[in-house]
């Protein structure tokens, strides 16, 4: 699982927007037009005959080797966890969020029948070195997603071949979100990884858990595997060409979709937001996925890029330590704070185009609440729009008045506060410089403190704050992930406690909540408890989402690439860190050369 690091630890925007949307990947817990391809993969793209060769260029941030490896187990592996991996090393699928249907990869179909959830592999696949994918690949990368942690283990106790192009998964809790769990995960080859596989199934089989010395043992071999790498997807990596700046992946010619995807080879530019800004502008990088700042994306548009805004499915929040901010226990004083900050604007200030206002505060995001949410229900979800009467309103009911110097106090304790955020996420910091000033302007004085996220981070997990700005939802097609952010992840998982919300508020059980939303394979079932803990969440906010999170991921038309599907693709609603669009399009061939 990516996870945020509660050790010290340096993380750029991107890599956050990142790790945001990897996160629910699988090694934790209006319809798109189908491709114009056969089954075999032929190309055949929307708007006439495909146009072959040319190039891609990307831009991700990796490693040099030594210190760069190709063992996708350990962390440290080259462009691992990066958008284009599906490009080499892909998954069993990808997921299209707008219809909520799966674009089959190295899996050819996907069934359940009962508790065993069956996949089917698509034949004549090969690795690299020729051997062909088969359903050892997928056994053996699961056996050691167990050892490592792999979050469908929580859900299945067995997973095993059932001849060369079938794999079972029986599941032992029966849970929907298994199906992503298995489908959106990168197969690595039985060939390097099996024979650590075979002693982690052994010893498992032994009794033994992660816990174990033995699989310790074992874990620590995977660790240092420093392995050639062969590959499954229609590209490879070209170790020759990797340099501080670029590097090259090249044609596969027996891997998935090599006779579907259109360039000869795919370059990666190296580098972080400041690294890329430049190439972008000179028209040296084709896409991009990093997050670039205002004034940046007003210079692409102005010089003719254009911009692409697909949601990332989170975005900042203002978090309250309920101890160290006991003031705020009362929900009203919450529900003040949502009104008194004029969210719109700071949006605008901060991403223009490329950050929304959530209408519903359900505490996922707006574009799938209507999947799992009434129009009925919806109906009764605040948006909390800027209204300083009803902000003033509210306090006044909880028993607070304004001191003749501006700021509320009640039994003689004033509203005072210091607001925690990470001072090198320029976007947070814009947010919390926004929201400091529309509460000290409305009556609760807040003195900023701003530092980096490497200390920012478990200082809110070691309840080292009063107020903090942290993160809401996450890119996840299930609500049950956001809710595991909102509440879990920095409240009840840490050590050091966290916010220390309660999630008993009243009647209202938000942990359970969280696990009946996950329970079974019927979705439809799963929509009450969703309802029920939006609804909650929307009258006590336990952290209050500021706006979303939009990319502003720039697309060059002008130089290499054509064939990009226009804004109004639904293919746009896949969160830009995970199922990418971007990917998606090369791999289903609608991507060429002009």
């Amino acid at each position: 699982m990516t996870e945020e690091k509660t050790t010290r630890y340096s993380v750029s925007r991107r890599r956050f927007l990142r790790d945001a949307t990897l996160t629910s990947l699988g090694i934790v817990a209006a319809a798109c037009a189908a491709p114009a391809t056969g089954p075999s993969g032929s190309p055949a793209p929307g708007g006439g005959a495909a146009v072959k060769g040319g190039q891609f260029n990307g831009a991700w941030p990796y490693d040099l080797p030594p210190k760069g490896h190709f063992n996708y187990f350990a962390t440290g592996s080259v462009l691992a966890g990066s958008v284009y991996q599906d490009t080499f090393l892909p998954n069993l699928a990808m997921y299209k969020w707008a219809d909520a249907k799966w674009e089959y990869f190295l899996a050819e179909s996907s069934s359940l029948a009962g508790n065993v959830f069956s996949v089917k592999l698509r034949p004549n696949v090969k690795w690299s070195d020729g051997k062909a994918v088969t359903s050892q690949d997928v056994v053996t990368t699961y056996v050691i997603g167990r050892m490592e942690g792999f979050a469908i283990w929580n859900y299945i106790d067995k997973v095993e071949a059932a001849g060369d192009l079938e794999v079972k998964f029986t599941f032992k809790t029966p849970s929907s979100l298994g199906e992503r769990l298995i489908l959106r995960n990168s197969i690595r080859p039985d060939s390097i990884y099996g024979a650590l596989a075979k002693k982690a199934a052994d010893l498992f089989a032994a009794g033994k858990t992660t816990a174990s010395d033995e699989i310790k043992a074992v874990r620590k071999e995977l660790a240092d595997l420093r392995p050639t790498m062969v590959y499954s997807g229609p590209y490879k990596i070209d170790t020759a060409s990797i340099t501080e700046a670029q590097l090259t992946l090249v044609k596969n010619p027996g891997g998935l979709f090599a006779d579907q995807v259109n360039f000869d080879k795919l370059v990666i530019y190296q580098g972080e937001t400041a690294q890329v800004t430049p190439l972008v502008l000179a028209g040296d990088v084709d896409y991009a996925t990093h997050g670039f700042p205002l004034a940046t994306d007003r210079a692409f548009t102005d010089a003719g890029i254009r911009v692409v805004r697909g949601p990332a499915y989170t975005g900042p929040a203002i978090a309250f330590h309920w101890e160290k901010a006991a003031a705020f226990q009362d929900k009203r004083l919450r529900q003040a704070v949502a009104h008194a900050i004029n969210k719109e604007e700071s949006a605008r200030i901060t991403y223009g185009d490329s950050a929304k206002v959530q209408k519903f505060m359900a505490g996922f995001s707006d574009n799938i609440v209507p999947l799992w949410i009434s129009e009925a229900d919806r109906g009764k979800l605040n948006a909390y729009a800027y209204d300083l009467k009803k902000a003033a309103d509210l306090m006044t009911a909880a028993g607070y008045a304004k001191g003749s110097d501006g700021i509320y106090a009640k039994g003689g304790q004033k509203l005072e506060f210091e607001l925690l955020f990470p001072s090198d996420f320029a976007d947070w910091s814009s947010a919390a410089d926004h929201a400091q000033k529309a509460l000290n302007a409305f009556g609760i004085k807040i003195t900023p403190r701003g530092a980096i996220r490497s200390q920012q981070l478990p200082d809110v997990n070691e309840g080292k704050f009063q107020i903090t700005i942290m993160g809401w939802g996450i890119g996840n097609p299930h609500p049950q992930a956001s809710f595991i952010q909102d509440l879990r992840t920095h409240n009840t998982t840490p050590a050091g406690g966290g916010y220390k919300y309660p999630l008993k508020q009243g009647s209202v059980d938000f942990d359970a909540l969280i696990n009946k939303m996950a329970e079974g394979f019927d979705t439809n079932a799963q929509k009450a408890p969703v309802t029920e803990a939006a609804i909650a969440f929307n009258d006590l906010l336990p952290v209050i989402p500021l706006w979303e999170r939009y990319g502003n991921n720039p697309v060059n038309e002008k130089k290499r690439v054509t064939g990009w599907a226009p804004d109004s693709d639904p293919i746009y609603k896949n969160a830009f860190g995970t199922d990418n669009f971007t990917v998606y399009q090369i791999m289903m061939g609608k991507l060429r050369k002009i």
